[in-house]
């Protein structure tokens, strides 16, 4: 299988070589911020703060309307709101011009101009910083109004206002550093927030880093310090510790969109600048983040402009090949018959294997497999053979000198009691154990959190349903359900908010009865999957074996070998770690990348 990367082609204007007034050529990127390559710390503050003011002239604030027609409306592909006012609030559908506030009674009446850095934090004024469209959006009215002048943050709690949320503060962290804080280190909240959809985190990110380094104000404070009005590294440029903390966690977790760099081109061609942040994401961790005070080298930055960038997905970091780690665990490929298995934890020079879970079957006559053995027995038995590893708990380690042959035996199954049906949701518990956060209608099963299932005839199992969501970023997506000998599958959640209903269809063979058991594979402290419901489908059954066989009937030898392993490579590709072996690319939890 061949890498295989998406690339979302920029889109490219016709411009004149000219910064002001014109949207620069994706070309030209490069060059737009080539002042600030080869810096660090305050130099390369004060270069990107004198590239954001390049070719800026002020709309005024009753110019921001027509501007909106430019940066703030649905693109032409969108069902049902091609053309619409785009809102990030309560994504109501406005119709430019027309729809503008006025007055209100509710949500989806009318839109206005949203600071979504209130006014009254830099003394009022709707001029200067106060006209800045890269922090003034156009919003719900009603919606604005609730936010009225509360901090950004996360609340304490679950969303509860047309999927945003306003309330008493929570507590947050970044699972990498920042300038401020260590990974991992928690941050509290103070006071009431208003939390914004999780779609639109980094855009609001982006909106206050590019519009704080851009005016460096000294009276940008506000009573809960969220800003700290001071542009050192000691003052962590512009923002407070919670802020940067929180910041740089909503700008990692929602990456540039498509939107945002649409929005970015339309700022250009009416208010002559750009967002740094949002052409060079990564910027942003050369200044509040992990390589804050290091060098940039532009170089290895990927513009959001580039053919190989993927909205959404990538962070603005190019691939290049981290060097080799002494020690390291990878993944490699081994093949059964011809047909590819992934196996983890495998090291460089793959000195020690690990056997997979259950290769499939070779036959009619020998449709289930039970074990591995390395006993080389000849046709077919009525008993299995006397070294025989039917548990991934039990697996061996092993070496790639040693042929290990899949047993499988033919099956007989008999149907038992009626059919039975396990329900789990916010309401109905009963017989499940569930040690996760209540969030509303969810349960968050983040780091080291589980649903576990009543006793199950697993058997009978034939499908489970599961309806769920993601916190914290699509990186905690994973849903891994599991029975005491082992993983039965993972289902991979759709990012942010949006709820993934996934039916997983048995077909595998598994005896005896045991409970099933939903954990995040990769949650960490409050970021992980958001179960609103489980259904377990199962029969009473019984079943029995015959004819053990350690060959298939077509005498091909089921046989474990590793494969071509000469190049084991760790990628760095769009911001995430993968492994190359040979042609074929994974990621870190040992899946194949298609």
């Amino acid at each position: 299988m061949k890498k295989h990367f998406l690339a979302i082609l920029a889109l490219v204007f016709v411009a004149q070589i000219s910064w002001a007034g014109t949207v620069t050529p994706a070309s030209q990127i490069p060059a737009y911020y080539a002042d600030a390559d080869g810096l660090a710390g305050k130099p390369l503050w004060t270069a990107i703060s004198s590239i954001t003011n390049r070719g800026f002239s002020s709309l005024g604030y009753s110019g921001l309307w027509t501007a909106y027609k430019k940066t703030d409306v649905y693109p032409a592909d969108s069902v049902g709101k091609a053309g619409k006012i785009w809102d990030m609030y309560g994504e109501c559908t406005f119709t430019y011009g027309s729809d503008q506030c006025g007055s209100y009674n509710g949500v989806c009446d009318c839109y206005n101009r949203e600071h979504s850095i209130p006014k009254s934090w830099f003394g009022g004024s709707t001029s200067g910083i106060g006209c800045d469209i890269f922090h003034l959006v156009p919003t719900d009215g009603k919606i604005n109004s609730t936010r009225s002048n509360d901090e950004f943050g996360e609340v304490a709690g679950a969303k509860n206002y047309y999927g945003n949320g306003t309330g008493t503060a929570g507590t947050w962290s970044t699972d990498r550093p920042t300038i401020a804080s260590a990974a991992g280190e928690v941050i509290q909240g103070s006071g009431n927030v208003f939390e914004p959809k999780d779609q639109y985190k980094g855009d609001f990110a982006r909106g206050y880093m590019g519009t704080i380094i851009k005016w460096q104000l000294a009276n940008m404070t506000t009573a809960n310090n969220f800003f700290s009005g001071e542009y050192t590294p000691s003052g962590y440029f512009g923002f407070t510790k919670k802020a940067v903390v929180l910041m740089m966690k909503w700008h990692r977790e929602d990456p540039v969109s498509q939107k945002e760099i649409d929005r970015n081109n339309g700022i250009q061609a009416t208010q002559g600048n750009r967002n740094p942040f949002i052409d060079y994401p990564y910027l942003a961790e050369y200044i509040w983040g992990e390589h804050a005070g290091e060098t940039v080298d532009m170089s290895l930055l990927m513009p959001s402009t580039d053919p190989d960038f993927i909205p959404g997905v990538s962070n603005g970091l190019r691939e290049h090949e981290v060097p080799p780690i002494p020690g390291a665990m990878y993944g490699v490929t081994w093949s059964v018959n011809g047909e590819e298995l992934l196996v983890d934890s495998i090291c460089e020079e793959c000195p020690i294997m690990a056997l997979p879970s259950m290769p499939v079957s070779c036959s009619t006559e020998s449709n289930v497999f039970v074990g591995w053995t390395t006993a080389a027995i000849a046709g077919t038995s009525e008993d299995a053979p006397a070294v025989l590893y039917t548990k991934p708990a039990d697996f061996p380690a092993v070496t790639a000198d040693v042929t290990y042959y899949a047993v499988f035996a033919k099956e007989t199954i008999t149907q038992g009691a009626a059919p039975a049906t396990y329900i789990y949701d916010a309401d109905h518990q009963e017989g499940w154990a569930n040690t996760g956060a209540n969030k509303g209608s969810y349960w968050l099963l983040d780091q080291d959190k589980t649903l576990v299932s009543p006793a199950i005839d697993l058997m009978g199992l034939e499908s489970i349903v599961v309806k769920m969501r993601t916190y914290g970023g699509t990186q905690y997506d994973m849903l891994q359900i599991s029975e005491e000998s082992g993983v039965l599958t993972s289902i991979q959640a759709t990012g942010g908010s949006t709820i993934t209903e996934y039916t997983w269809n048995n077909n595998l063979y598994i005896a005896g009865t045991s409970t099933l058991t939903f954990a995040c594979s990769n949650g960490a402290a409050n970021k992980g999957i958001g179960i609103q419901s489980v259904v377990i489908n199962a029969t009473g059954s019984g079943s029995s074996y015959n004819r053990y066989i350690t060959s298939c009937q077509s005498g091909d030898e089921v046989e474990l070998t590793p494969a071509e392993v000469a190049v084991v490579r760790k990628m760095l590709i769009g911001g995430r770690i993968y492994i190359l072996i040979g042609n074929e690319l994974y990621n870190l939890q040992g899946q194949r990348v298609k």
